[in-house]
């Protein structure tokens, strides 16, 4: 018996000295050799399996590489399998509520949200947060990065509430630490600003485009402090005004330390600038076109003095824009998908609206005119900006790209349906 068991570990010990490093392999599957890594990674968990049986825990890093490389291969269901065996690993050794899992949980809600599916995204996503909050504790420091986290992923799928919940969560949790005034809250701060901006200016023209399912099901979550204020334009403004203090304080010492490199107080000033701007289109978004114009004055200035400009204010830019109602894909499999386009042209003013709105193309004809001159018209601007401030920038074009499935034509239609090459087709006599 106790020679069995020295070959076997020691067995174990030259599979270990033979098998690559794991990170090695995580790099080879970043690199475009995945199909490589998979192969060594099925032979490490082999070899893992026999010396130390089905169950061990060092299976679940190759799983879990297992399931990355199945990933990049396009093998979704496979990489679910891999991913769904490597969490059922950790939690059985480590504890169903460990940290250590929470890895491989969000590999789950990323493989969810690239198949389309955002209920099992952010049931995964809501998760791996209760399950950092229960180890960390709701006021920890070491949260926030999980806070940041499920907070944009909320954004992204518009649950503007869930989102906010989460962004004052997270500076109720610096202010307690005293780090209000620290760059560590920009990300948050910026987080409740946006929230403000979906809530005022949904990405949509129709509500019935919103997917419900993407909305907050996180049970410990209180949004009853939380509620439709249409137009908060305050809370929004206070945010990003703290942001540009906070990016302001930076440069200021930055000015004042004589070890610090010119490069780095040139990325202090961009991200300075950067801030100003958001602020200013805030402002432009609202219909504050006076604080909008100084802002952007004074952004054309510095840019005209620099030769690494932020941006470019010769031409205006889109700031929202809702999104048309696309034509929705057939049941008719055989109807390919055609590229379609609307081509406008209007003038913007300095207030960011539009007029004298025409078409230019339409492609299919008639197909979205009315849809894209209606939500254009909707649509707010940053303006052109010259010496002088915001000007009328005359003739401006805008093209909206989509897909379409163009009917089947009668000669089309009865290739597919009878296609010569069909041996289950009849033959004449």
């Amino acid at each position: 018996m106790i020679l069995t068991a020295w070959m076997l570990s020691s067995h174990a010990a030259n599979n270990m000295a033979e098998n690559p490093d794991l990170d090695y392999l995580a790099l080879q599957i970043k690199s475009a050799e995945a199909d490589q890594a998979r192969s060594t990674l099925e032979r490490i968990v082999a070899d893992i399996q026999l010396d130390q049986g089905r169950y061990a825990y060092a299976l679940v890093e190759p799983l879990t590489l297992l399931g990355d490389a199945q990933m990049v291969l396009e093998n979704p269901r496979a990489a679910e399998d891999h991913y769904a065996h490597a969490l059922h690993l950790s939690r059985s050794n480590q504890g169903l509520f460990a940290p250590e899992q929470v890895d491989i949980v969000y590999r789950q809600a990323a493989l969810h949200t690239a198949a389309g599916n955002l209920s099992a995204a952010r049931q995964r996503e809501e998760y791996a947060f209760e399950v950092l909050q229960r180890h960390y504790g709701q006021a920890s420091l070491d949260l926030l990065p999980a806070i940041r986290r499920l907070g944009e992923f909320y954004q992204r799928s518009f649950n503007f509430l869930g989102a906010r919940v989460l962004f004052k969560q997270a500076l109720a949790i610096l202010e307690v630490q005293d780090g209000l005034s620290d760059e560590a809250a920009i990300p948050y701060l910026q987080g409740v600003a946006k929230t403000y901006l979906t809530e005022r200016f949904p990405p949509f023209y129709s509500e019935s485009q919103f997917d419900s399912r993407a909305q907050s099901g996180l049970r410990e979550m209180d949004l009853s402090s939380e509620y439709i204020s249409i137009s908060n334009y305050p809370a929004g403004e206070r945010a990003l005004q703290s942001v540009v203090t906070i990016r302001q304080q930076s440069v200021d010492r930055a000015l004042m330390d004589p070890d610090m490199s010119d490069q780095e107080n040139a990325a202090r000033s961009a991200a300075l600038q950067a801030a100003m701007l958001d602020l200013a289109d805030w402002h432009q978004l609202f219909g504050h076109i006076r604080e909008a114009r100084v802002l952007y004055t004074h952004l054309y200035k510095e840019n005209d003095a620099n030769e690494l400009a932020l941006v470019t204010f010769d031409e205006p830019k889109l700031l929202y824009f809702p999104q048309p109602k696309n034509p929705k894909r057939p049941s008719d499999f055989r109807r390919q998908a055609a590229s379609g386009e609307v081509e406008v042209r209007f003038d913007v003013l300095p207030s960011g609206r539009i007029r004298n709105l025409e078409t230019v193309t339409s492609i299919p004809e008639g197909l979205m005119d009315f849809q894209v001159r209606r939500n254009i018209r909707d649509a707010v601007f940053r303006p052109a900006i010259n010496a002088e401030g915001p000007f009328v920038r005359e003739g401006f074009g805008y093209r909206y790209e989509f897909d379409h499935y163009p009917k089947l034509a009668t000669a089309e239609l009865d290739s597919v349906t009878t296609d010569p090459s069909d041996s289950t087709q009849e033959q004449a006599p």
